[in-house]
């Protein structure tokens, strides 16, 4: 697995928490938060990211009151479900 480093400077990072650690975790949920609302990562994925089992994560979202992405493609699929052609 490759990672990528992201360099923010201390000035931006203080913005997401007081110490190294805690910009660190903030920038991990916000990022996570804003792929999940994306449609870009499942609540798994963005929870795994995130470092928060998926409970947690979802209650984060709720606390924020994001919503489910639901696409077009999401829709379709679940008509199709229902008509029974899955």
């Amino acid at each position: 697995m490759s990672t990528v480093t992201l360099e923010i400077p201390a000035e931006f990072a203080r913005s997401f928490g007081a110490t190294d650690e805690e910009a660190l975790k903030n920038a991990r949920l916000e990022l996570a938060i804003e792929m999940y609302r994306e449609g870009r990562w499942s609540t798994g994925k963005a929870a795994e990211f995130a470092h928060l089992y998926i409970g947690s994560f979802m209650d984060v979202l709720r606390d924020r009151g994001v919503t489910r992405p639901y696409t077009e493609k999401m829709l379709e699929r679940d008509i199709a479900y229902a008509r029974g052609r899955f």
